[in-house]
């Protein structure tokens, strides 16, 4: 993965401690039956619905795209999690797509990645 979910979580939670902190991830495949730019649209849009979208862009990327943002999670939504959506050509007009969600852990485990990764993968589905 191009990006350091670490960094991201430790800017959204606004502590450089929560470094150690363990993570909560979940990655679930999808495929849909829409193009790998409709597919890119639509993560866009699901992400602005439920947190908001980051720009981590990186011009020297393979083919598959990659969209990221931040979603509120566990209780109360007051832990965030980073969700990247990657999209790959499935041919035919289809799409494969992979929802990981990551979020860090404190002493009461609220499974915040793994909660989010669902949110928007439900979402997208």
């Amino acid at each position: 993965m191009g990006l350091d979910e670490d960094e991201l979580l430790a800017g959204a939670l606004g502590m450089a401690a929560s470094r150690r902190l363990k993570k909560s991830v979940l990655e679930i495949d999808l495929s849909l039956a829409i193009t790998p730019a409709a597919a890119a649209e639509r993560a866009r849009q699901v992400l602005d619905e439920l947190g908001r979208e980051l720009d981590c862009r990186d011009d020297g990327e393979t083919s598959d795209s990659q969209i990221v943002g931040i979603v509120p999670a566990g209780a109360g939504g007051l832990n965030p999690a980073v969700v990247t959506v990657t999209i790959r050509d499935a041919g035919e007009g289809s799409s494969k797509l992979v929802v990981r969600g990551a979020a860090k852990e404190g002493l009461i485990k609220q499974r915040a990645g793994e909660v989010a990764a669902r949110r928007v993968a439900d979402a997208l589905a």
